[in-house]
Formats: C-alpha cells, sequence, structure tokens
C-alpha cells in the first residue's frame, strides 16, 4: 500500500510512481494522539462531550487481539464470527508478511500478521440452513460430538465466498467430495466444521516460524464461542492448546483497553486482566487424522484450482 510499515510514512517510492501528492494525503497519527473539541453544531448539541478527547479510530480486527488477550507472540488470536482470522501481535523484527498472509500496524509499537478466511462462521449458518438441522443447540452439539474426528469419509473446500489466505482465489468456490448414500446432514456439518479448520491449520502453519515454541492460541469471535464441539475440533486441527476466551465483545473492549492506555490510565494493554472460560487441549490421534485430512484437502485445491504458488 501507499504506507510503509519500516518508517511509519507515506512511501516515497510509491508515490513517486503514481499521480499522488503527499499534501493530498491525510497527516500521519497515532493512536495516542488524541483530538479534542467539537464542531459549534455539535458541541451545542453533545456539550457533555465538547472537551472529551477523541483517539483515532483503530481496525476491529487489531482491537479484538488486544481486547481477547492476544497481545503477545505466544498468544495468537483465533477469531471466528462471519469470516475467520488467525493474528499474531508482534512488536520486535521487520513487520514483514510470509507467503500467503498479511501484515498491518497497530500502532508505532504493534504490528499483526494472520491471514482471514471469507468462510467461517457464515459457512456454518449455511449448512444449518440449508441443511434444515434442527436449531436446538444443544441437541446439535451432542450429535456433532457424537461423530469420531474426519470419520465421514468426506473432503470438502469451504469457499463459498470465495478464497482469501493463504491462496487468494476469489473465484474459488466449494466443492465436496466423498458423498455416498451413507452421508448424513449432520456429517456435512462437521465436515463444513473441520474444513474451516484446516484452512486455520494451514494460516497456522504459514505463521509458526515466528511463534514461540509453546504458544497457546486464544479463541474469540461468536461463532466460534458458541460451539464447543469446534473449539475441540480447532485444538485437534491446529494440534496446540486452545484457550476459550470469556470476553463476548473482544473488539469493543480492545478500542477501550487502548483509549485506556492512550490516556495513561492504564500503563499498557499488556497489563489487563484477560479472562478465559476453557483450555481445549488437542488429542494426539484426532490430530493425526486430521493432518490426512488436511492433505487430502490439499490434493482437492490442486486438482480444482491448481498448485498453491508460494512464488
Amino acid at each position: 500500500g501507499l504506507f510503509c510499515h519500516a518508517t511509519l510514512d507515506w512511501d516515497e517510492e510509491v508515490l513517486a510512481a503514481l499521480p499522488i501528492a503527499r499534501d493530498q494525503l491525510a497527516p500521519i497519527v497515532d493512536a495516542d494522539r488524541p483530538f479534542r473539541g467539537l464542531r459549534r453544531e455539535f458541541a451545542q448539541r453533545l456539550p457533555a462531550l465538547q472537551d472529551v478527547p477523541w483517539f483515532p479510530a483503530l481496525g476491529d480486527g487489531a482491537c479484538s487481539n488486544l481486547g481477547c488477550g492476544g497481545v503477545t507472540p505466544d498468544r495468537p488470536a483465533l477469531m471466528v464470527g462471519t469470516s475467520g482470522a488467525l493474528r499474531s501481535l508482534r512488536t520486535t523484527g521487520e513487520p514483514r508478511a510470509p507467503f500467503g498472509l498479511w501484515c498491518y500496524r497497530v500502532d508505532r509499537r504493534r504490528y499483526l500478521i494472520g491471514g482471514a478466511l471469507s468462510n467461517a462462521g457464515n459457512l456454518y449458518a449455511w449448512l444449518r440452513r440449508t441443511l434444515r438441522l434442527p436449531d436446538d443447540d444443544d441437541a446439535l452439539e451432542a450429535a456433532l460430538a457424537a461423530l469420531p474426528p474426519d470419520g465421514h469419509g468426506l473432503t470438502l473446500l469451504p469457499f463459498l465466498a470465495g478464497e482469501r489466505s493463504p491462496g487468494w482465489r476469489g473465484d474459488a468456490r466449494a466443492a465436496i467430495a466423498g458423498l455416498s448414500w451413507a452421508t448424513e446432514p449432520i456429517h456435512l456439518l462437521r465436515a463444513g466444521l473441520e474444513a474451516v479448520a484446516h484452512r486455520f491449520a494451514l494460516i497456522h502453519t504459514l505463521l509458526r516460524p515466528g511463534l514461540p515454541a509453546e504458544h497457546e492460541p486464544i479463541a474469540t469471535g461468536g461463532g466460534l464461542l458458541a460451539s464447543p464441539v469446534w473449539q475441540q475440533i480447532m485444538a485437534d486441527a491446529i494440534g496446540r492448546p486452545l484457550w476459550i476466551s470469556a470476553e463476548p465483545e473482544a473488539s469493543s473492549r480492545g478500542a477501550a483497553l487502548m483509549a485506556l492506555e492512550s490516556a495513561g490510565i492504564l500503563p499498557a494493554v499488556e497489563a489487563a486482566r484477560f479472562r478465559f472460560v476453557a483450555r481445549r487441549d488437542p488429542d494426539p490421534e484426532a490430530h493425526r487424522r486430521y493432518l490426512a485430512a488436511r492433505e487430502r484437502q490439499a490434493q482437492l485445491y490442486e486438482r480444482l484450482l491448481g498448485p498453491l504458488d508460494a512464488g
């Protein structure tokens, strides 16, 4: 983009190649540089906010990491909402994204490296609706839990909305292989949840060289917090313990913590307390099965979309 992560300034080389002058771009401000005061018409309507500091807006993804506790390299945040993302917050090293992933700044001290999925909680919702599965969440969770890992014989590419990380194939579409007379709707749902977990596991593999050996991701986002079965699938697919955040609105909390830090009320976001409701430990046998299932998914991907080009 136009912004250089290394210099924290507009990239002069990129600007020189474009019909854009520096004075056409907004000034760059950091999260701890608030604005004060309101225009007269707003001050008259909102007098109580006239002298309140207004901090620069932050991205939803960055705030999600900050709010759930994904604030150190050993605690990457795995978020499943409508879409999904796995992000690692760093303060040292060069802010450069590995193949298939992205990198962006939180502030002058912090940056995020990660990958995103267009198909996550929305896939779960689509499968439940389309397959007309029971509305009873507890009954559905019990039915999913009764199925063994990768016991359905299905291989699924979950690209109803195209692919983001790591292949960035917007033209990709979903595919299912292995259907038989024995396939039931609950098998398709479990296969869908596992397929999304395999995509997260692939992103995790690309992130792993920059993570501490003993890292333990944090799960956040309504799509994942609502399903203990999916939480366990994620832990088994990735092969690392997964901490389940107790914060239902991680992004809102992250924005509040950054404001407290910027205002000098909190010494640092990292000093905040972060709560968890459970830890899902991976099952070695399930992880072994999922490694084989992920390889089948990779083979189906290559047959339909071509090789994943690492450049």
